[in-house]
């Protein structure tokens, strides 16, 4: 495809991100906005853009508008763009292409299944997106935009993005918050969390290598529920909760069996 004109609405985590790859990929990068104007400038200088700060100044001739907001922002982010003739796209896993329906006639999803932090670098090409289009040539249009930054495209409708955004809360937000707990642990006992680090990586490489349930260990797993108690009485309260629901959630899936660590 010809290089696409884009403009992008955010200069959060995840627009810092798509801004630089799609730039970088050889998309000319037309307007960047967000609500608060030095993040605007900083990521439009970047990239040689325009910086505004007011959807609705978007400019209606661009190929592509990328709608980079949070979830909740998606809706009225659309109502105040103007009229594009291009397409325009969210960002979101949980929201409906539909939202965008009053900013152009033709819409979609650009979802990419990754956490984003401005302050990290990442490899975008690494990143699978899921992408939804208003119809069949619209949908073409964002795999093409999509192949520009990615090698792995796959198409998700609202349902089934719905799964994948499920999954990305289980797979990465909530094991980031346990594995906090884990480093205020070591904190209380005089411990770095680097020691941690050589743990947490083979428990991720064992899940991709031989499956979720053959990785499993622990003592919910051998049902030793002696030590289950001791590691409650340790935890604050809070804690000791998600602790122990997540205890007998492992117990009840297998059966409290006595293999092991």
């Amino acid at each position: 495809m010809e290089a696409p004109r884009i403009t992008f609405i955010g200069a959060g985590n995840v627009a810092t991100h798509l801004v630089r790859a799609f730039h970088d990929a050889g998309a000319e990068v037309v307007q960047v906005c967000a609500r608060t104007p030095e993040h605007a400038r900083q990521l439009a200088e970047s990239v040689g853009a325009e910086a505004i700060t007011d959807p609705g100044k978007a400019d209606p001739s661009v190929d592509f508008c990328i709608v980079c907001v949070g979830d909740s922002a998606v809706a009225d982010v659309a109502r105040r763009l103007p009229l594009m003739h291009g397409i325009v796209v969210h960002t979101s896993g949980s929201v409906e292409m539909d939202v965008l329906r009053c900013a152009s006639a033709r819409v979609g999803v650009l979802y990419p299944l990754q956490t984003f932090s401005r302050e990290r670098s990442l490899d975008v090409s690494r990143v699978p997106f899921f992408t939804e289009g208003s119809d069949a040539d619209v949908l073409a249009a964002i795999d093409a935009l999509a192949s520009l930054v990615c090698g792995s495209v796959a198409h998700a409708d609202s349902a089934h993005r719905q799964y994948l955004h499920v999954a990305g809360v289980l797979g990465c937000n909530f094991p980031n918050y346990l594995i906090g707990c884990a480093i205020d642990m070591l904190a209380a006992a005089g411990y770095g969390a680097e020691v941690l680090r050589p743990l947490v990586e083979e428990t991720v490489a064992k899940v991709f290598d031989a499956g979720a349930t053959a990785a499993q260990t622990g003592p919910a797993r051998r049902g030793d529920v002696a030590t289950i108690e001791k590691h409650r009485a340790m935890l604050p309260e809070g804690e000791a909760c998600i602790y122990d629901m997540l205890s007998r959630a492992i117990m009840a899936k297998y059966n409290n069996g006595n293999e092991q660590n």
